[in-house]
């Protein structure tokens, strides 16, 4: 059995609630994560692999010396599934990832990581990560045939880094490869309508946005907005605004017509999310995953093009997009539907899904599609898996939300998340988890440590006292007082 060490957020079976999602940052601030590592999760189930994730702990603080022993010890290869990774908030968490890598000696690949730009830029503008993109990519190359990148702008970038064109294989976005070579999404309707059921996602900071989003929630009463960050997330929760983004008209406070009108939801799980957008008549706005979402629920969707991140992608799978580096209210979904050609996004997946395997194959890694590799119990567990329904706004008509974030609280009266009982447990925790709700249980485990040492201490004491005893006057009298009764009974 091969075992795979799985840079992911969790596994694609475990149901976390939100507010553990939350507080333990489980989806790394952006539930579109889960998309691509799961998508990549799914790929490498093959029945001879066993999975696990390493749940992004390595990268959050530095790592310590024992991590890389123990994934050499227990794991095979370590595939690290990545996204928009080369931009400057990302910096940290590479140089930390690249300092974990240092000391492996299993093989290690990266699948679809990308360089970030804002529209109108170029790869001058990641001058000041140049020098941790080199080490990192230096030390994934030293480990692997090849490093899997999202598109031709990122390829660009690390060419002219010095990495040689053998080594960067654009391969685009694993996420759209979940249902394999011959998935297609095709129009259902003509047209849409001002009724019709709509997906809208958004970037909250990008110009404009909320005259654009407040003008479709007024114009189509059933659409609903998809929020997907963390901010999105405890706005939901617990009611709180985003803290940097004070234009009214954005959905991101507790006033907005799409918060007051229950019309705002955040899933925990892609599947739900698939699910809830096949429904749909339509998606579109600036988040790629978002649209990505849509299109694995094969419903039709439109990305708003806004940055190099999402532009490359979206040119690489011939997604459906147009460019918008600002935003309007007068930008009409009906429009935007008609404009939407879903022929060669069809088009493309098959060559781009057959460039993809091959990426995988290059790098040793067995896949679910070559003949004879079997899907292991992806489907099985994936069946049996009970999910969380998607957050609301606090005051949908129901109660559920309300009582939901009570319990949580009453529950959760400890004050620490790792002994709450809706917590996440890591699956392979290096390190353990430091972050938010975990001071209990670092001062328990520094407690044990202390406890521990003393006995040592103490065992070690008594150990030289008796020594000490055996060798004074009275001891060495005893021992051959001990010595003459032995010899008087061996003669009798």
């Amino acid at each position: 059995m091969t075992r795979l060490l799985v840079r992911s957020g969790k596994d694609p079976f475990t149901p976390v609630v939100a507010e553990s999602t939350l507080t333990q940052d489980v989806f790394n601030s952006n539930s579109g994560n889960y998309l691509f590592q799961h998508s990549v999760w799914k790929a490498l189930s093959t029945d001879s692999a066993e999975l696990v994730s390493n749940g992004t702990l390595s990268e959050r603080v530095p790592p310590e010396p024992r991590d890389a022993r123990r994934i050499n010890d227990e794991f095979d290869h370590f595939v690290i599934p990545m996204a928009n990774a080369f931009r400057p908030e990302f910096a940290p968490r590479l140089d930390r990832l690249s300092e974990l890598l240092e000391d492996l000696t299993i093989p290690v690949t990266v699948v679809g990581i990308g360089a970030q730009a804002a529209h109108g830029q170029g790869v001058e503008s990641l001058e000041p990560i140049a020098d941790t993109v080199k080490k990192f990519v230096g030390l994934v190359l030293d480990r692997s045939a090849s490093i899997g990148v999202r598109g031709e702008f990122t390829r660009s970038y690390l060419l002219g880094l010095g990495f040689p064109e053998s080594s960067v294989e654009v391969i685009g976005c694993p996420s759209l490869f979940l249902h394999g070579r011959d998935f297609r999404v095709d129009k259902l309707v003509d047209s849409i309508s001002i009724d019709s059921p709509l997906a809208l996602n958004l970037t909250p900071e990008v110009a404009g946005i909320g005259a654009f989003a407040t003008a479709q929630a007024a114009r189509h009463p059933n659409l609903t907005y998809i929020g997907q960050d963390a901010h999105d997330l405890r706005m939901l929760l617990w009611g709180t605004p985003f803290p940097h983004v004070h234009d009214p008209l954005v959905p991101v406070h507790l006033d907005h017509p799409l918060y007051q009108s229950d019309r705002i939801r955040l899933f925990l799980d892609t599947w739900t999310w698939y699910d809830f957008l096949a429904t749909q008549d339509f998606a579109y706005g600036t988040r790629f995953h978002g649209n990505v979402a849509a299109l694995l629920g094969r419903t039709p969707a439109l990305l708003l093009a806004h940055d190099s991140r999402t532009l490359e992608l979206a040119e690489y799978h011939r997604m459906p997009y147009t460019l918008m580096p600002e935003f309007t209210s007068e930008l009409k979904a009906e429009d935007l539907y008609e404009s939407t050609d879903m022929a060669e996004f069809n088009a493309a997946l098959p060559e781009g899904f057959d460039r993809y395997t091959a990426f995988l194959e290059r790098n040793g890694l067995e896949h679910i599609w070559t003949e004879g590799n079997g899907t292991g119990d992806f489907d099985e567990r994936l069946a049996a898996a009970t999910f969380p329904r998607p957050v609301h706004p606090l005051i949908a008509s129901d109660g559920h939300e309300v009582a939901s974030r009570l319990k949580w609280l009453r529950d959760g009266m400890v004050l620490d998340i790792t002994r709450h009982p809706q917590a996440y447990e890591h699956p392979f925790p290096h390190p353990p988890w430091s972050g938010a709700g975990s001071r209990h249980a670092r001062i328990q485990t520094t407690t044990a440590e202390k406890l521990a040492t003393q006995k040592r201490q103490i065992d070690e004491l008594y150990a030289r006292l008796e020594r000490v005893e055996r060798n004074s006057p009275r001891g060495l009298t005893k021992r051959l007082i001990r010595y003459v009764q032995q010899l008087v009974r061996r003669r009798r």
